[in-house]
C-alpha cells in the first residue's frame, strides 16, 4: 500500500501533539519526509539494510532495559509503555533506509534472522521487497494512543489520519460525498463500540477483581464457606505463601493460622467478642512478641499483600513475628494477626514458635454452643459414638476414626434434599465433602460431647518446589480444620482426609509448571530491590547487552550437553509403610474401610492406627512396632485380594 504524500509527516505530527515529544516529531517527519524533496538514493545490499534492522533491534532491547533500570515502581508497566513510545524513533534508521534507498524497498530477509538463515541454507526461498510505510504508519498511531489520553480528539485525529490513508483506494467511479459518508458512518460506529467495549472491560476487571480478592482475602470476623453449594468448588493456581524452612520444621508447619471462628450462622462462620488490639513493636521496629516464652524454631515465610495488607498465616505456637517491617500490626483474642506494610506486593516476615498454642483465648460459652439448626444432628450422633462421659483424648480419637470412613471431594452434584441441612446431609447421607465440611462437622461434633471447639482456617502447607527451594502454597491450598481444647491445651484437629491435596494436584492444570516457573522469575525479579547507578553505570550496562547481544547472535549453536540426571524424589515420613498396600487391596476390591467385618476391621483399625503414627508422630515407631505394622498389613493385604 502506498501512502499519499505527508501522510507520515503528519502522523509523525499527531503523535508529538499527543505525546508532548514535539522536537523530537518535527526531527522525525522532516525525515520521513525528505525523499519527496532530496532525490539522492544509496544501493544498499542486503546486509547493509540487515545491519540497519539489527542495531535498531538491539537499540530497541537496551532502551527496554534502561527503563526497567532506572523508572520507579511500577516498573514492568512504565518501562514496557515508555519504550512502545518511543517506537517511531528507534525504527527510523529503517524507514529512512528504505526511502533512500534506489528501489524504496526493504528485503524481507533484513527484518528478520531466521530467514536470512533460511536462505543461506535454501537460496531458492523467496525474499521479497517491502515497503513499511504503511506499518510505520500504524505504529505512530498505536504510539499516539500510550498517554492514554483516549478522549475524542484523538479518536478524530486517528479517523482523519485512517481517511487519508486510505482515500487513494476509493473507487473512481463512487461519489466523494457517498464516501466521506460511510467513513463518518463507521467512524461513529467505531466510536459507540469502543465506549462499550471500554465499559464492558470496566465490568469484567471488577468481576475478576472481586473473585480473585474473594477467593485469597481473609476476614478475621467472618468467613463464608460452600457449604451446600451445587458443582465443583473454583481451585486458584496463583501461589500466595513462599515458606523457607529446614526440612525437621516443616513437619511442624503443614497447618498455618490466620483466623478462628466461634458461632455457626447458617453458611457461615462468625468471631464475635474479640476485637484487634494493636501491637508494639520491639526496639528494632521489625519484631513482635505475640506471647511470652522461648522459640524452639523459626521459619521464613513470604506473603502477598492485597493492597498493602496481609493477614498473617502463621504455624501454630508462634511466640513472635520478625524481620516485618510493618507500619502496624494488629492482633485479636483469636490469633488472627493483622499487618499493614504501606505497598509493594509480597512481604517477607519470619515466625518463631514454640511447642503449644498460646496467646489465645481461653474457652468460652460460645465454644461449646450447637446451633439449633443442627443440634438434632450432632447430639445423636455423640450419642451414637458413645462420646458423653468418656475422656477427652478417647473423645478425639473416636471423632477422628469416625471421619477418617468418610471421603474428600470438591464437588457435589445435587442440592441438599428439603427438611436437611447442608451438614445433616454430609453426616448422613453423603460423607463426602470438602474441608469446610469436616471441620464444621468436627468442631460442632466435639462440642455436643463437651469438648470446647473452634472453627479454624488458614493454609495447608505441603507442596516442595525445587525450582524455588521453598514450600509454596497456592490459594487452592486454603484450608478449614478445627482447635479444640483438650486436656487443659488447645491443639489443631484436621479430620479432612491426607488424600485432599493428592486429590486437589490431580486437577491442577497442564501447563503450571511453565506457569510456576514464571511466577518465580516475577517474584524473583520483585524481590530484587531498586538499582541504584549513574547515566554512565546505565550506558556502560546497555553497551555490554548490545554486545552480548550481537556476539550470540552471530555464534553457532553450541552441541547440547547430557542432560543433568533428574534429582531424587522427596521423600516424606512414611512413605514406605505398608498400608499403602492395604489401600490398594481395598481399591481393587471395590469396598471402603467400613464394608470390613469382625476380625478384619480389627485388623485394619490397628495398622491404621500404627500407619498414622510412623506417618505424622514426630516420635514415630520403634523397631518392634515397625515390624507389627509392616506384617500385619502385608497380612491384611493378602486376605483382602
Amino acid at each position: 500500500m502506498k501512502l499519499p504524500p505527508l501522510l507520515l509527516g503528519a502522523a509523525l505530527a499527531f503523535w508529538g501533539w499527543r505525546s508532548g515529544n514535539y522536537a523530537a516529531a518535527a526531527a522525525l517527519a522532516l525525515l520521513a519526509e525528505a525523499p519527496h524533496v532530496v532525490r539522492t538514493r544509496f544501493e544498499f545490499r542486503p546486509a547493509d539494510l540487515a545491519r540497519i534492522a539489527d542495531l535498531c533491534a538491539l537499540v530497541f532491547v537496551g532502551l527496554v532495559v534502561w527503563l526497567f533500570a532506572s523508572l520507579e515502581e511500577p516498573r514492568t508497566q512504565r518501562a514496557v509503555l515508555t519504550s512502545l513510545l518511543w517506537l517511531p524513533a528507534v525504527l527510523m534508521p529503517v524507514l529512512a533506509a528504505q526511502r533512500f534507498s534506489a528501489t524504496e524497498r526493504i528485503p524481507l530477509s533484513a527484518l528478520f534472522r531466521y530467514l536470512r538463515k533460511a536462505r543461506a541454507r535454501d537460496p531458492s526461498i523467496p525474499d521479497p521487497p517491502v515497503d513499511l510505510s504503511a506499518v510505520y504508519f500504524a505504529i505512530c498511531l498505536l504510539a499516539a494512543g500510550i498517554p492514554n489520553q483516549r478522549d475524542a480528539l484523538f479518536y478524530g485525529g486517528v479517523v482523519l489520519l485512517v481517511a487519508w490513508a486510505m482515500a487513494p483506494l476509493r473507487a473512481r467511479h463512487s461519489p466523494i460525498a457517498a464516501w466521506l459518508g460511510v467513513v463518518c458512518l463507521a467512524a461513529a460506529t467505531g466510536y459507540a463500540a469502543q465506549l462499550g467495549l471500554a465499559r464492558l472491560q470496566s465490568a469484567l476487571d471488577d468481576w475478576v477483581s472481586d473473585w480473585f480478592v474473594a477467593g485469597m482475602a481473609a476476614d478475621p470476623y467472618r468467613s463464608t464457606t460452600d457449604l451446600g453449594s451445587v458443582g465443583r468448588l473454583k481451585l486458584l493456581d496463583a501461589i500466595v505463601l513462599r515458606v523457607y524452612a529446614a526440612e525437621p520444621d516443616a513437619a511442624r508447619l503443614k497447618l498455618l493460622h490466620r483466623a478462628s471462628f466461634t458461632s455457626l450462622n447458617g453458611t457461615t462462620w462468625l468471631a464475635r467478642y474479640a476485637p484487634m488490639a494493636p501491637l508494639e513493636a520491639e526496639p528494632d521496629g521489625t519484631s513482635w512478641r505475640l506471647a511470652a516464652g522461648a522459640p524452639a524454631r523459626s521459619a521464613r515465610i513470604v506473603t502477598r499483600l492485597e493492597h498493602g495488607k496481609a493477614l498473617l498465616a502463621l504455624p501454630p505456637g508462634t511466640l513472635r513475628v520478625s524481620s516485618l517491617p510493618a507500619l502496624a500490626v494488629r492482633r485479636n483474642a483469636f490469633g488472627a494477626t493483622q499487618v499493614e506494610l504501606g505497598g509493594g506486593e509480597w512481604s517477607p516476615y519470619v515466625a518463631e514458635t514454640g511447642s503449644e498454642i498460646v496467646d489465645y483465648a481461653a474457652p468460652r460459652a460460645e465454644d461449646t454452643a450447637l446451633p439449633d439448626s443442627e443440634r438434632s444432628e450432632f447430639e445423636p450422633l455423640a450419642a451414637q459414638l458413645g462420646l458423653k462421659g468418656l475422656a477427652q483424648a478417647e473423645i478425639l480419637r473416636r471423632t477422628r476414626e469416625h471421619f477418617a470412613t468418610f471421603a474428600y471431594s470438591t464437588y457435589r452434584e445435587a442440592p441438599v434434599a428439603p427438611g436437611s441441612s447442608a451438614l445433616g446431609d454430609f453426616l448422613r447421607r453423603s460423607k463426602s465433602g470438602h474441608c469446610e465440611y469436616f471441620a464444621a462437622a468436627t468442631t460442632l461434633l466435639l462440642r455436643a460431647a463437651g469438648i470446647p471447639a473452634r472453627y479454624a482456617t488458614g493454609f495447608a502447607m505441603h507442596e516442595y518446589s525445587e525450582l524455588e527451594g521453598a514450600y509454596v502454597v497456592r490459594a487452592r491450598h486454603a484450608h478449614a480444620w478445627t482447635r479444640a481444647h483438650v486436656d487443659g491445651r488447645w491443639m489443631d484437629v484436621d479430620t479432612t482426609p491426607p488424600s485432599w491435596f493428592e486429590a486437589e494436584e490431580s486437577l491442577a492444570p497442564a501447563w503450571q509448571g511453565l506457569a510456576d516457573f514464571l511466577r518465580w522469575a516475577g517474584f524473583r525479579w520483585s524481590q530484587r530491590g531498586a538499582i541504584e547507578g549513574g547515566v554512565a553505570w546505565y550506558a556502560a550496562a546497555a553497551a555490554l547487552l548490545a554486545l552480548f547481544a550481537w556476539r550470540f547472535s552471530r555464534a553457532r549453536r553450541a552441541a547440547r550437553k547430557a542432560s543433568p540426571a533428574a534429582p531424587a524424589a522427596r521423600s516424606f515420613p512414611g512413605a514406605d509403610s505398608e498400608f499403602y498396600a492395604v489401600e490398594r487391596a481395598l481399591t481393587r476390591r471395590g469396598i471402603s474401610p467400613a464394608a470390613l467385618d469382625g476380625a478384619a476391621r480389627s485388623s485394619f483399625e490397628r495398622v491404621l492406627r500404627l500407619h498414622r503414627r510412623y506417618r505424622f508422630d514426630p516420635q514415630g515407631l520403634g523397631s518392634a512396632e515397625r515390624e507389627e505394622l509392616r506384617s500385619d498389613c502385608l497380612a491384611l493385604a493378602r486376605a483382602l485380594d
